[in-house]
């Protein structure tokens, strides 16, 4: 199954987050602009106990947008400098999940929710 995109936006706040064996709380994904360097999502959690765990940053790359996948999760779509799409699952964990080419019949919606986004 191809996963599809919606939901752009530069602010989301995702209650229910897992964090870790039976561990619950809210992540807040925050998309940061430094001019000179582009944009980077920076994800910081709070247990439901209110213990707050570090921030997780991202490399700067052009754009960054948070966005929901078919499959019911979050995802980070990276504009690249070298201008392809990459994604990445909202854990933060891995690299890239996907990555998708000028030329892929994916590539011009993937790229119009860049242009489409909420705060």
């Amino acid at each position: 199954m191809t996963l599809t995109y919606s939901n752009p936006r530069t602010h989301a706040e995702i209650l229910n987050w897992p964090m870790g064996g039976s561990h619950r709380g809210t992540a807040t994904f925050t998309v940061e602009c430094k001019p000179g360097k582009g944009e980077r999502v920076v994800r910081t959690t709070r247990r439901d106990d209110g213990k707050q765990a570090a921030g997780k940053m991202l490399t700067f790359s052009t754009r960054q947008r948070i966005v929901d996948g078919s499959d019911g999760r979050t995802y980070i779509i990276r504009l690249t400098e070298y201008g392809h799409i990459s994604v990445m699952q909202g854990g933060m964990q891995f690299e890239a999940e996907d990555a998708i080419f000028p030329g892929n019949p994916r590539y011009a919606a993937i790229r119009a929710l860049f242009e489409e986004s909420q705060a």
